[in-house]
């Protein structure tokens, strides 16, 4: 038996594992293929075209030229390689999915990607973006279709989906993401407070709404230190609005030190303004035993009842100041939402639980 896996891995050159969410899915998906009996290739656009063979899978990168041909160049590719009655095809997210595949097929959606708010405009300039939605979702409901199952990491695509497209064949298996759990709750020193911001730096992550909010925050409480970890586009405006402060902190990490990152921290900031699954930043900072802050976005929901084992707020500046300043001044409900944040990942969003559930997939025919 072979899986065959269509997504972007390595970078482009062929060298490394690129950073990203659905790559270090993949990373984690690998060992538990091969647990279930799978030799695996995975196939990939990239700036040359190379066959690298690696311990546990072989793969393909492809140049091509035209980037919106990428789903139809790698699964014509793929298709050469499968053996309709005993291999597996897995897109690595639904944005490949391409035409039906000659054997059973898996897509992972990974969240609405099409939610992010824009700013005020005209209506000509609303209709032209509320048009461009609708757009994107009828391609992915076209897409879904044409894959046996969807594993979906939210129920908030599932939910979205079941109300626009009542008669879909697509079966939809809900499989959150996931953390790894330490052995123990870590324990925080309360006195001086240590807010994190642990994502890549995009605008869509809520970058320019943080960094407006945490240059309150530092200003009005001196016992405050903020690190921000990660890279991307917006780390020159971060840096223009938070570099006057000597309590700030930037630096970058990979992604199997994201518990160690949030370790030390009593705070975590997951202010996404669209485009979230089941957010890996905010499991693993919930699983370090911080007390997170997240927006009311895409299946963050699925995690966080407000009050109980974190804050959800609205992705605007006054609603996410106020809930910093809260438990900054409240130890007390700091403290508890530490807790349970811990006790709910590890309950509801284990590793384990995320493998338990993907072999049974795996293995069922």
């Amino acid at each position: 038996m072979h899986a065959h896996i269509i997504y972007n891995y390595l970078k482009p050159n062929g060298v490394g594992i690129s950073i990203g969410g659905v790559q270090t899915y993949i990373t984690n998906l690998i060992p538990l293929l091969k647990k279930s009996g799978y030799s695996i290739t995975i196939y990939q656009v990239s700036d040359l075209d190379f066959h690298q063979e690696f311990a546990d899978y072989d793969i393909y990168g492809l140049k091509t030229d035209e980037r919106k041909q990428t789903a139809a160049v790698l699964s014509a590719f793929a298709f050469q390689h499968i053996n309709p009655t005993t291999d597996l095809l897995i897109y690595g997210t639904d944005f490949l999915i391409h035409k039906k595949s000659p054997c059973r097929s898996i897509a992972i959606q990974h969240g609405i990607s099409w939610d992010i708010p824009f700013d005020n405009c005209s209506k000509l300039r609303y209709l032209k973006h509320y048009l461009g939605k609708c757009k994107d979702a009828w391609k992915t409901i076209q897409r879904v279709n044409k894959v046996d199952q969807l594993v979906c990491v939210d129920y908030n695509f599932v939910n979205w989906h079941r109300a626009t497209s009542p008669y879909s064949k697509t079966r939809h298996i809900v499989i959150p993401n996931f953390s790894a759990i330490p052995a123990f709750q870590p324990q925080k020193n309360n006195k001086d407070i240590k807010i994190i911001f642990a994502r890549r730096l995009f605008a869509y992550r809520g970058t320019r709404l943080f960094a407006d909010v945490a240059e309150r925050i530092l200003t009005e409480y001196k016992n405050v230190c903020v690190t921000i970890a990660g890279t991307g586009p917006d780390e020159d405006y971060m840096h223009q609005k938070l570099d006057k402060f000597c309590n700030v902190e930037f630096t970058t990490y990979e992604s199997k030190d994201s518990l160690r990152i949030h370790e030390d921290k009593n705070i975590a900031v997951v202010p996404t303004l669209g485009s979230e699954g089941t957010s890996l930043s905010l499991l693993e900072a919930m699983a370090s035993g911080c007390a997170v802050v997240c927006t009311n976005v895409g299946g963050m929901t699925n995690i966080v009842l407000d009050g109980y084992n974190g804050l959800l707020v609205n992705p605007e500046k006054e609603d996410l100041y106020q809930a910093l300043r809260n438990l900054i001044e409240d130890i007390a409900t700091r403290t508890v939402l530490q807790a349970n944040a811990y006790m709910t990942v590890s309950k509801a969003f284990s590793l384990e639980k995320w493998q338990r559930r993907w072999l049974t997939l795996l293995q069922r025919q």
